[in-house]
């Protein structure tokens, strides 16, 4: 159990570092890229929260699900909206990786009142 509990610490703590990593080369870049550079940072680090749905699996659903957050003035989660038409197991699993994305690293790696739009794929293997 102890091992487990170290093993999930230190895939955080390397994902969190490698976030805060890729944030400051996107920190360097001129105004105009540096958006799109974080919201492919995030996008990254946000597949690595999705679980893919054991339904969409069987039923070999696949697809990208496109979803809409807000943060507050304090980087909080403000709301998450699924954008477009998505099978709806996808669309949940999607919801989900964002908030915990949000819950863990995202409250070091999301700006203040700020609209993010970004794309969770499900590919199956």
């Amino acid at each position: 159990m102890k091992t487990k509990i170290l093993a999930f610490t230190l895939v955080l703590i390397s994902g969190f570092a490698f976030g805060q990593n890729k944030m400051e080369k996107c920190n360097k870049l001129e105004q105009t890229e540096q958006k799109l550079c974080k919201d492919n940072v995030i996008t990254h680090i946000i597949s690595d929260y999705v679980e893919y749905p054991q339904t969409a699996k069987e039923n070999f659903n696949e697809g990208t699900v496109y979803v809409r957050f807000l943060t507050d003035e304090n980087q909080n989660l403000k709301s998450v909206r699924v954008l477009g038409e998505s099978d709806e197991n996808l669309a949940a699993a999607a919801q989900k990786a964002i908030e915990k994305f949000a819950d863990a690293e995202g409250k070091m790696m999301l700006a203040q009142s700020e609209v993010y739009r970004i794309p969770v794929k499900f590919e199956l293997e």
